[in-house]
C-alpha cells in the first residue's frame, strides 16, 4: 500500500530530548520533594500532557491555574537544559523531510508539547521550515492526552485523509497506544532510549534514513 501522508510525533521522535525532559523532572520533582521510581516515571510521565502528568503527581482535583503554574516552571527548566546541550534533529530526519516535501506528501506534528515549547522549537529548531504552525498539533487542554487517539485524529482532519493512509511515527508507549487508538494504517517506532519494543509488532528505527521510502 502506498501511503498519502504522515504524523510525527516530536519529542523523543524528531527531536531525542528524553533524557533533557527527564532532568527537567527531576529538578522539578526535587524542588517539590516529590520522589518517583524510573518505572514510574514511565507510566506517570513519558508520551503525557503536562496536565495529566501533574495531576498523576499532585492531586486529580488542581485547578487548571495551578497547572499552568507548574507547566511553566518546569518546561522552563528543561529549556534552560536543551539550550546548555544540543539541539538537533533526529538521525536522517532533514533528508527525510526534504524526501516528502520534494514528492509532495502531506505531513503534519502531532505533540503532547504546549504552546510555550512549540514557540521555543519554532525559534530555536527553525521547525517552521519544515511543519508550519498550522501543521503542529499541540497540547492546548481542549482534547485528552494520549493515549486517546484525538490528537492523531485531528491531525488527521487537518491534512485531509483517512486514518489508513497515514504513517504515525512514535517513540513512547503511550504514544503507540494513541496512533493503535487512531487506526493508523501504519506504525513505525523510532527506538531513541534503546527501550525493548519487541513485543510489539511494528518496525523499529533507529534513524529516519531507515523509513523505505517506497511504501509513498
Amino acid at each position: 500500500m502506498k501511503y498519502k501522508a504522515v504524523i510525527f510525533d516530536f519529542n523523543g521522535t524528531l527531536f531525542w530530548d528524553t533524557a533533557y525532559h527527564n532532568q527537567a523532572w527531576d529538578i522539578f520533582l526535587q524542588k517539590h520533594k516529590i520522589s518517583l521510581s524510573d518505572e514510574e516515571k514511565a507510566v506517570k510521565i513519558h508520551g503525557k500532557t503536562n496536565s495529566d502528568i501533574l495531576k498523576s503527581i499532585f492531586s486529580i482535583n488542581i485547578s487548571p491555574e495551578k497547572i499552568q503554574y507548574l507547566s511553566i516552571e518546569k518546561e522552563r527548566i528543561y529549556q534552560d537544559i536543551c539550550l546548555r546541550e544540543k539541539m538537533e534533529y533526529a538521525p536522517g530526519v532533514i533528508d527525510f523531510f526534504n524526501f516528502l516535501k520534494s514528492n509532495q506528501i502531506l505531513f503534519a506534528v502531532a505533540t503532547s508539547s504546549g504552546l510555550e515549547n512549540i514557540e521555543f522549537y519554532l525559534k530555536y529548531m527553525d521547525l517552521g521550515k519544515w511543519a508550519p504552525k498550522d501543521q503542529i498539533i499541540f497540547e492546548n487542554g481542549s482534547f485528552p492526552g494520549k493515549p486517546k487517539p484525538d490528537i492523531f485524529l485531528l491531525a488527521m482532519d487537518k491534512l485531509g485523509v483517512h486514518s489508513k493512509e497515514v504513517i504515525i511515527f512514535e517513540d513512547s508507549p503511550t504514544g503507540i497506544m494513541a496512533a493503535e487508538n487512531a487506526n493508523a494504517g501504519k506504525i513505525i517506532i523510532v527506538n531513541s532510549t534503546a527501550r525493548d519494543y519487541s513485543y510489539l509488532p511494528y518496525l523499529v528505527i533507529y534513524s529516519f534514513d531507515e523509513v523505505d521510502r517506497s511504501l509513498f
